[in-house]
């Protein structure tokens, strides 16, 4: 499962600070709910842009001791599968024009075609969690509403995967709760 997690740090000061260390565990799994269940169970490695450059950083992972389930903690400027920090891919859905979104503007057009494929199953699962919408209008139209009800993409991006387990991208496996029978 996955979980994003709020930090004030640039990409490259996350990076360069080893930020991914000083990540505490969540208090209760994401997966199961139990309380001070988690234990560290290591690291992953992933693509994250800053300004116009890509690097890798390392995404903090725990094991629930109860469900068996692994949970990671996403920093908040990383969208799921995704290269673009979400500072730039909102101010590039936003329609600002620096030099960071003319750089990776080729991603970000893709990024926003992703997100108007998968706006249908989208306003399924939120309903009017976020106002209410045109039942036909824009991903423009959703797209503002979810930014005025968030703040930001990443405030919708963590309440998207917390509450709605999925992201303006895709429903992916990692939202997902996993059952296990008994």
């Amino acid at each position: 499962m996955q979980k994003i997690y709020p930090v004030s740090l640039t990409p490259q000061e996350y990076s360069d600070h080893h930020f991914e260390e000083q990540v505490q565990k969540p208090e209760n799994c994401a997966n199961c709910g139990a309380a001070h269940s988690l234990e560290a169970l290591g690291y992953y490695w992933r693509w994250i842009s800053h300004l116009v450059d890509a690097f890798r950083i390392r995404v903090r992972r725990f094991l629930c001791l109860e469900c068996l389930v692994s949970i990671s903690c996403l920093p908040d400027f990383a969208q799921p599968y995704r290269v673009v920090n979400t500072q730039t891919v909102e101010a590039g859905f936003n329609g600002k024009g620096s030099a960071a979104e003319v750089h990776w503007g080729w991603l970000i057009l893709s990024y926003w075609k992703k997100f108007t494929t998968h706006l249908q199953t989208l306003r399924r699962t939120v309903g009017n969690a976020f106002g209410r919408c045109p039942l036909r209008g824009s991903a423009d139209d959703f797209w503002k509403l979810i930014l005025k009800r968030c703040g930001s993409l990443a405030g919708a991006t963590e309440q998207l995967i917390s509450q709605f387990h999925t992201c303006l991208f895709g429903t992916y496996r990692c939202h997902q709760r996993k059952i296990f029978a008994k």
